[in-house]
C-alpha cells in the first residue's frame, strides 16, 4: 500500500505536473487543487490549495504520508501569479455570485491578498517555504523539495517514493 502523498507547494509551482506524475505512478485517486477540506480525506494524493494550507493537519492525521514541496524561481513564479490574478480581477466578479465567495476564500487562505500584491506574494513565498522546511526539519525523509520547472523529475520523485522510474517522459504542464 502506497503512503498518501501531498503536494504542499504553492500554486504556480508545477503542482499540476506533480499530480499527473503521481497518477502515472499509481496514485489513481490524486486530485489537483482540492476545493474543500473534506476532499483531502477521500484521496490518496493531492496538491495545492488545501494541501498547502492544511499540511500540518495532514501530517498529524496521516503519519505515514509523504510530502512534496514544489518550488519555482521567484521571478518566474511572480510573473505566473500576475497572469493568474489578471484572469479574474476582483472588480469584475459579481459579488452576489458563489464564485465570488470561493475566490475570496481561496485568495485569502492561500495568498493573504485579494489583488495581486508583489510584496505580499514575496513574503508568502518565503514564509511558506521556510515553514514547510522547518516543520519537517527533524524528519527529512518525509519531505521532498522539487523544482519541476527547472528539470527535477522521475529520478528524484521515484527515489523519494521508492517506486520504479516509468519509461515515459515526466509530465510538464506549466505556463
Amino acid at each position: 500500500m502506497k503512503p498518501k502523498c501531498w503536494g504542499v507547494g504553492l500554486g504556480r509551482t508545477a503542482t499540476k505536473s506533480l499530480i499527473s506524475a503521481l497518477k502515472i505512478l499509481g496514485y489513481e485517486n490524486a486530485i489537483h487543487n482540492p476545493g474543500y477540506f473534506e476532499e483531502l480525506q477521500k484521496v490518496d494524493a493531492a496538491a495545492e490549495a488545501g494541501c498547502q494550507v492544511f499540511y500540518k493537519y495532514l501530517d498529524a492525521r496521516y503519519p505515514d504520508s509523504k510530502f512534496i514541496l514544489t518550488t519555482r524561481d521567484l521571478r518566474s513564479w511572480l510573473r505566473s501569479n500576475k497572469k493568474a490574478f489578471d484572469i479574474y480581477p476582483m472588480d469584475r466578479i459579481n459579488t452576489d455570485s458563489p464564485f465570488c465567495d470561493a475566490m475570496i476564500r481561496n485568495r485569502m487562505a492561500r495568498w493573504n491578498t485579494l489583488e495581486y500584491d508583489k510584496q505580499t506574494l514575496i513574503e508568502k513565498y518565503y514564509r511558506h517555504h521556510l515553514d514547510v522546511v522547518q516543520h519537517f526539519s527533524t524528519r527529512p525523509e518525509k519531505l521532498l523539495i522539487m523544482d519541476i520547472i527547472n528539470g527535477d523529475g522521475w529520478e528524484l520523485l521515484c527515489s523519494f517514493l521508492a517506486v520504479p522510474v516509468p519509461d515515459i517522459l515526466f509530465p510538464h504542464l506549466v505556463d
